[in-house]
């Protein structure tokens, strides 16, 4: 009986060794990522004055990438909201403003003093942020998979954000899981330290982008045999990305410094997948992310191709850069 009650006594010593220990840890990784971010956040500040850059409240900054084509820029931190009286804002309060076209978010973006966030910004913050390894649930870039936010359905609804940057889960009422296609951190961070909220998941969100329609079977997007919209793995073989632009396939971001190691650019990732219709023979118009439900089709690399200039729905936003 004795040594029963010595057995049970080291075992909840070492229970709470153990839960202590784990809590140490953890507050560890926050104090050095917060620390490293802190540092990343005064170098870019320096950069912006050096620069003559200033981005407006609710922007954050974001470092140009020459191999796609960007320089310096700002961009809402927060999916665009609707002011009330039709001005696009960038606040964590308030549901993002979506059931709006393509056409008027250009519109809208204009009005607010900047433009729709284009394809070559989209793909400069999504090369960015797979950079950072506190965006990876493995903890490392490459390890486990980008995070995606809120994409699983629970709750079943668009949500706001939060201020406190911190607050990585805001909303969600559902918890996460360990794998791709469940809700995770909505928070990305920036190689400028700064946070972006809802870049992969909540609500799909339009970019400048389209193209024409494909004439010939060279220009083609999609998978032979496919007669209807599908998401599509980048990574399947017998996928043809026709006259998709080089800047907006994953293949670009593969040939970065420091991202080799995302491969394979595919959903176990979080990188997400495309929608695309082979057999279509129409333009092709831009969105991009996930929505509250897409699960593992949701991701800093997804895009959809089934959209037009004039289509609305009520889970397609839009974000403006600056």
């Amino acid at each position: 009986m004795e040594l029963l009650i010595v057995v049970v006594v080291i075992a909840i010593l070492a229970a709470i060794t153990i839960v202590a220990y784990n809590g140490v840890t953890q507050q560890a990784k926050n104090a050095s990522r917060a620390t490293e971010l802190a540092q990343w956040k005064k170098k870019a500040e320096l950069h912006k004055v050096s620069n003559n850059i200033e981005c407006p409240d609710g922007y954050v900054f974001v470092y140009g990438n020459g191999a796609l084509g960007t320089s310096d820029f700002c961009v809402m931190k927060y999916e665009a909201k609707n002011d009330g009286n039709g001005n696009a804002v960038s606040t964590a309060s308030g549901a993002p403003w979506a059931s709006i076209t393509q056409t008027a978010a250009i519109a809208a973006a204009t009005a607010s003093g900047g433009h729709l966030i284009t394809e070559a910004e989209w793909m400069t913050i999504a090369a960015d942020v797979l950079s950072v390894k506190y965006n990876w649930s493995g903890g490392e870039v490459g390890s486990g998979y980008i995070y995606q936010g809120h994409v699983n359905n629970n709750p079943a609804s668009a949500l706001a954000a939060s201020v406190d940057d911190s607050d990585v889960l805001n909303g969600i009422t559902g918890g996460t899981g360990t794998a791709v296609g469940t809700n995770s951190a909505r928070v990305l961070y920036l190689t400028s330290g700064d946070a972006i909220w809802d870049f992969p998941g909540n609500v799909y969100e339009w970019t400048q982008q389209a193209v024409g329609a494909p004439t010939l079977t060279t220009s083609q997007i999609g998978v032979s045999g496919d007669s209807a919209f599908t998401w599509r793995e980048y990574t399947n073989p017998s996928l043809s990305l026709g006259n998709l632009p080089v800047g907006s396939r994953p293949s670009t971001l593969a040939a970065l410094p420091g991202l080799t190691q995302v491969a394979p650019w595919n959903s176990p990732k979080g990188v997400g997948q495309i929608y695309t219709h082979y057999a279509g023979g129409s333009a092709r118009v831009f969105y991009r992310g996930g929505t509250w439900y897409s699960t593992t089709t949701a991701g800093v690399l997804a895009v959809a191709l089934d959209g037009t200039t004039g289509a609305f729905t009520g889970n397609i936003g839009f974000r403006v850069a600056r």
